[in-house]
C-alpha cells in the first residue's frame, strides 16, 4: 500500500442563511433521510428557516495548503 501526504490548510466551514435580512447560521439538527445518498436537515438559529443539504454544517474542511493567502481574512 502507497501513501502520498501533502500539506492541507483547516477551515471552519458554516452555512449561512439566505433568508433576506437574517445572515444567521444553519445547524444540523441531527435528523437525517436517505434516499440515494443521505440528506442532513438544518435550522437557522436566527429566523429559524430549514434546508437540507447533502453534508452537515457546521464542518472542518480542508484546503490544499497554497489555497489560502496571507491576504485572505476570515475574522
Amino acid at each position: 500500500m502507497r501513501f502520498r501526504e501533502e500539506p492541507v490548510t483547516p477551515v471552519y466551514r458554516r452555512w449561512m442563511c439566505e433568508q433576506v435580512g437574517c445572515d444567521g447560521e444553519l445547524v444540523s439538527t441531527g435528523e437525517g433521510i436517505t434516499r440515494l445518498s443521505t440528506r442532513w436537515k438544518h435550522r437557522c438559529g436566527k429566523c429559524g428557516h430549514e434546508d437540507w443539504a447533502g453534508a452537515t454544517y457546521p464542518r472542518v474542511a480542508y484546503l490544499p495548503f497554497d489555497a489560502i493567502g496571507p491576504e485572505d481574512s476570515y475574522t
